[in-house]
C-alpha cells in the first residue's frame, strides 16, 4: 500500500514507523474481483440470517462505487490505493482475527469475496488519516469474522506480534483494548492497540461496521500527534450509510 505522505507528515519517530509499517498497518485497498454475532440490538442471533435485500454480496463496480468519495465529504483528500495482497501472520493463533484486520486483499479468514478500499487525509486536523476498506462475504462468514475478532479481543490484551508484514518488517502490537463502537449497522466493533517498530511506535483505531453480508473497517491513524487518532464522526455516517444504500440497491436488481 503507498504510504499517506503529505509534506508535513515526513518528520520524526511518526514517519520512522510509517515508513516502516504503515502500509501494513492500513487495511484498505483497491478493489479486485475474485471467484458468517449479533443483532442490532446486541441480542445473538437464533441462526443465519436469511438472503433478501440487505444481503445482497456486494462485488466488483458495486462494492468500489459503495465506497464514499471526497465529494460526499467535506475537509478530506481522498487519496486511491493499490498495495499487493499482503497477510501477517501472528505468533499467536488466537490473535490471527485482529492480524487479519492488517492484511491488504481477502486472504483471510474467513476469505472474502471482494474489497475495495480508499484513505482519507483530513485537512482540518493535521496528520488524521482514515482508510476505509470494504469487503463481501458468502454465507454467514460476515458475522463469523465478528464474532472471532470479538473472541481475540478478549484473549490478546496483552498484545502479539506479526511477521510478513509489507516490506518483509515486523510488527508488535501492544496495549490491545476493545473500545465502544460507534452506533450503525447490524453490528460493530472497536478497538485501540499501538503498532511498534524500528524503535517507534504508533496508536492507532480499529472500527469495523457489519452490514448484512459486507463489512466496513475504519483504520485511522494521526501522525502528528497520536492523542487526537479518533474516527471522524462525518466520514464513518457517510460511509455507513452509503453501504446500506448500495446494499440495499443490489438486493433490489
Amino acid at each position: 500500500m503507498p504510504l499517506i505522505t503529505p509534506p508535513a507528515l515526513r518528520r520524526g519517530a511518526a514517519l520512522a514507523l510509517a515508513g516502516a509499517t504503515a502500509a501494513a498497518l492500513l487495511t484498505g485497498c483497491t478493489s479486485g474481483d475474485k471467484q458468517g454475532s449479533s443483532s442490532p440490538t446486541g441480542k445473538p442471533l437464533a441462526g443465519p440470517e436469511k438472503a433478501g435485500a440487505g444481503m445482497a454480496v456486494l462485488r466488483g463496480d458495486t462494492i468500489r462505487k459503495a465506497l464514499v468519495t471526497d465529494s460526499e465529504l467535506r475537509s478530506y483528500q481522498a487519496q486511491e490505493i493499490s498495495p499487493p495482497n499482503v497477510r501477517p501472520k501472528s505468533d499467536r493463533e488466537e490473535c490471527r482475527p485482529l492480524a487479519d484486520m492488517t492484511a491488504s486483499g481477502t486472504a483471510r479468514t474467513p476469505e472474502a469475496v471482494d474489497f475495495a478500499g480508499r484513505s482519507f487525509v483530513s485537512t482540518d486536523t493535521p496528520g488524521l488519516t482514515t482508510t476505509v476498506s470494504l469487503f463481501s462475504y458468502e454465507g454467514d462468514d460476515a458475522r463469523r469474522t465478528f464474532t472471532d475478532v470479538r473472541k481475540a479481543l478478549a484473549t490478546c490484551g496483552a498484545g502479539f506480534t506479526t511477521a510478513g508484514n509489507s516490506g518483509g518488517s515486523t510488527v508488535k502490537y501492544v496495549a490491545v483494548k476493545e473500545e465502544k463502537a460507534p452506533e450503525g449497522g447490524d453490528e460493530a466493533v472497536s478497538w485501540r492497540m499501538t503498532g511498534t517498530a524500528q524503535g517507534s511506535s504508533m496508536p492507532m483505531l480499529v472500527t469495523a461496521v457489519r452490514q448484512g453480508r459486507n463489512v466496513a473497517v475504519f483504520f485511522t491513524l494521526n501522525l502528528l500527534d497520536p492523542k487526537k487518532t479518533d474516527l471522524p464522526e462525518d466520514l464513518h455516517g457517510r460511509q455507513t450509510a452509503k453501504l446500506a444504500k448500495a446494499i440495499e440497491s443490489a438486493g433490489r436488481s
